[in-house]
């Protein structure tokens, strides 16, 4: 089995040496030409074609042959070209070297010569880096600011793309600042141009961005639904190097869940899809670093340490970026070791070092951290203190009260100066006494209990029967509106059907006795008013008609019987409102129409009926004196409104009255449909 290692180390060295040949190779035949080359906007593309070829390999002298494109391209006036190479530049110190100062020194150098000359595409580009590096600095209001100014440019350019990346940069930054709802609302935003834009790989960043957000505020749930999404447009696109940053993400959940196997399952799929990615050796080592972690925290200390001898055999995984992951390493693995003056060494390296950095989470975890070393070496002072600390972010990241494990540790302090003390004083007596004296407290502390606890019950009974009376309150109100609605239906048909038909017999005879018709005209006013109050007593066809129709109707009536012109904008032809719920209606309705009769000085009315999504929206509206809603309460406390309210509280409908002096009056009425 050893051979087989050597042979495959020896293989794999040759293939990685052959690949670094063969780039340098190809590296150093661009330079040949570069330096052959007599025109100089030739040498110009050829500088610029081998700083993209280099920004893949930095090894090979990216950072020095992009800066000497950047001068040449100046010296020909060749600004915009400088200017893409800068961007570029600024990014990989930022993000490949970490070293956001040096950023913003190129800026600096660069941008007074470039900003007279460049696109507004690159005034934005340029704009963006800048503002990440000042932001990796904790130049925050600086970074904010330039962010603003290549979403201007951006939208000078009319690249909506840019854009969108300037705000998605946005919400990074304030999901840093811990300000979750402006991160939210950021992202989101972003999120739809890149959807309007067809930008996959910024719409996958948009929600693994808001995946975060949701996971740091415990909502696992949405986190995990967002997660999905991206990881499903990820597969799609063969985006590796985002699924490899999703499913850490998914560890990273998976550990504050506890869910320890599906933790290292995340993990392991990672790296395993890390080997497909073109960021390898950028993600390399944040994922051995975690590996550490996780199976240091699960008691798997050789694979720990088998993972931490990979980690350590490259210089550049425990430096730059990656120092303050290392320092955490070292010190998971001490602790899982039981060597906690060790891990205490660097649990304090990795605190002091990640202080210096935007990232709140990763201090709150240092505080942590370094509360567990404590406890250990029994310096319950000193833990209850990290862990105060560290609970303080937490709350100011999650706004939720100390959980159990500050008072555990609080509980520990306390108890350490009691027992010294009673040592001190070695006295049977006191300790007597304070035994005692506790199960005084927890005797005070029952009968506390007891009585808050019959204080509750008595509460709720009380409010329990609050809302039956309530509730009896208003099925009697419902009875009593039912029976009065029964009894004028009653009274109703018996004047259409009785005295009605009583009074057309007595018209006809006299009719037929008489041969003038102004001996019938009494008769006939009389059998219009019974008609008439019939009609206001129970709507004539009502079951029939309907109350679209009775409400038609009832419209045409005033009209002919008033100096204000009524009309009705109703083109809805069935309402899905129950039957028992249409006579309210309907008696509002002809309560509304009566007080605008009445009071409202109008020359029109109109009454219209709108079908919305979820209910239906009845209105009143006139053009007359109108009121002020505020003044006028004689009119809001009259029978008449009283008795709309009443009804359409009963039927559980939205009654709105607007007002105003000289304009009119309107009523609404918004009824669920059922």
């Amino acid at each position: 089995m050893k051979n087989v290692l050597i042979v495959f180390l020896l293989l794999f060295y040759s293939i990685t040496h052959a690949q670094d040949t063969t780039h340098q190779h190809k590296v150093d035949a661009l330079k040949a030409l570069i330096k052959s080359e007599k025109n100089s906007g030739k040498k110009l593309k050829l500088l610029d074609s081998i700083t993209d070829f280099l920004i893949d390999y930095p090894k090979l002298g990216y950072d020095s042959i992009s800066r000497v494109t950047i001068d040449y391209a100046i010296q020909l006036d060749s600004f915009n070209i400088a200017s893409r190479n800068t961007q570029n530049l600024i990014n990989f110190h930022n993000n490949i070297l970490g070293q956001p100062a040096e950023g913003i020194v190129l800026f600096n150098t660069y941008f007074n010569t470039l900003k007279n000359h460049i696109s507004d595409r690159n005034m934005a580009g340029i704009y963006i880096d800048a503002g990440d590096s000042f932001y990796a600095t904790k130049e925050i209001d600086t970074a904010m600011s330039y962010y603003n100014k290549a979403k201007i440019y951006a939208e000078k350019a009319g690249n909506h793309r840019l854009k969108a990346f300037a705000i998605l940069n946005q919400g990074y930054a304030y999901i840093d600042e811990a300000e979750y709802a402006k991160a939210s609302q950021y992202l989101q935003e972003a999120s739809g141009i890149f959807t309007s834009v067809k930008d996959t790989f910024n719409i996958i960043a948009s929600k693994n961005a808001l995946s975060i957000i949701y996971s740091t505020n415990g909502f696992f749930k949405e986190a995990k639904h967002e997660r999905d999404d991206a990881i499903a447009l990820a597969k799609i696109t063969k985006n590796y190097s985002f699924l490899v940053s999703l499913y850490s993400n998914y560890a990273a959940d998976n550990n504050k869940q506890g869910l320890q196997t599906e933790r290292l399952k995340h993990l392991h799929k990672a790296a395993t899809i890390n080997k497909k990615s073109n960021y390898f050796e950028y993600f390399n080592p944040i994922l051995l670093h975690s590996l550490v972690i996780a199976y240091a925290e699960n008691d798997s200390i050789t694979k720990a340490k088998s993972y931490f001898e990979t980690l350590i055999k490259d210089k550049k995984n425990i430096e730059g970026i990656y120092e303050s992951k290392y320092y955490k390493a070292c010190g998971y693995l001490a602790f899982a070791e039981k060597d906690y003056n060790e891990a205490l060494n660097w649990g304090l390296k990795y605190l002091n070092i990640v202080k210096t950095s935007n990232q709140i989470e990763n201090i709150e975890d240092g505080e942590a951290f370094l509360a567990k070393i404590y406890e250990k070496r029994n310096e319950y002072s000193k833990a209850y203190s990290h862990l105060k600390s560290a609970k303080k972010i937490e709350d100011s990241l999650k706004s939720v009260q100390k959980n159990n494990a500050l008072s555990y540790y609080q509980t520990l302090y306390e108890t350490n100066k009691r027992d010294q003390k009673i040592k001190d004083q070695n006295s049977e007596i006191k300790l007597l006494d304070e035994q005692n004296h506790r199960k005084a407290q927890l005797l005070w502390g029952s009968v506390i209990l007891l009585i808050a606890l019959f204080t509750i019950i008595y509460l709720w009974r009380s409010r329990k029967y609050s809302q039956k009376n309530v509730q009896l309150q208003k099925a009697f109100a419902q009875d009593l509106i039912h029976s009065v609605e029964t009894e004028r239906k009653r009274i109703s048909s018996e004047l259409h059907d009785s005295v009605g038909q009583s009074l057309l017999l007595i018209k006809n005879k006299i009719f037929l006795e008489s041969e003038t018709k102004a001996d019938t005209d009494l008769v006939d006013h009389a059998i219009d008013e019974v008609r008439t109050i019939s009609q206001q007593l129970h709507p004539f066809q009502f079951e029939k008609l309907g109350l679209i129709n009775s409400i038609k109707n009832t419209i045409e009536n005033f009209q002919k019987n008033s100096n204000i012109f009524y009309s009705e904008n109703i083109e809805i032809e069935a309402l899905n409102i129950s039957k028992d719920k249409e006579i309210f209606i309907y008696r509002m309705l002809q309560e509304c129409l009566n007080n605008v009769e009445k009071h409202s000085g109008a020359k029109a009315c109109v009454v219209s009926i709108e079908n919305l999504k979820d209910a239906v929206l009845f209105q009143v509206k006139d053009n007359g004196i109108g009121f002020d809603v505020t003044e006028n309460t004689d009119l809001l406390n009259s029978l008449g409104m009283k008795t709309i309210k009443e009804r359409a509280q009963l039927i559980g409908a939205q009654l709105s009255l607007n007002s105003v002096k000289g304009k009119g009056t309107t009523i609404q009425i918004k009824v669920k449909k059922d």
